[in-house]
């Protein structure tokens, strides 16, 4: 199986890292966005796609520090 390069992304922890990054910066956009709507469903949103852009995020760093250079 073949391995898709995205240009601008590094390889290893550092891509990793990276990803991450842009995992928690969008999970956070997602809930600013949320806060400055008054609406019952923007709660869901905030829980449902920025919650769970951040958590992948931290996620994707802590494995990306415990597993070191592969």
């Amino acid at each position: 199986m073949s391995r898709v390069r995205v240009p601008g992304l590094r390889d290893g922890p550092a891509g990793r890292l990276q990803v991450s990054g842009v995992l928690i910066a969008s999970g956070l956009g997602v809930e600013l966005a949320t806060l400055f709507w008054n609406h019952p469903v923007s709660f869901f949103l905030f829980l449902v796609p920025g919650a769970g852009l951040m958590s992948a995020g931290m996620l994707l760093y802590l494995w990306s520090v415990v597993a070191g250079s592969e």
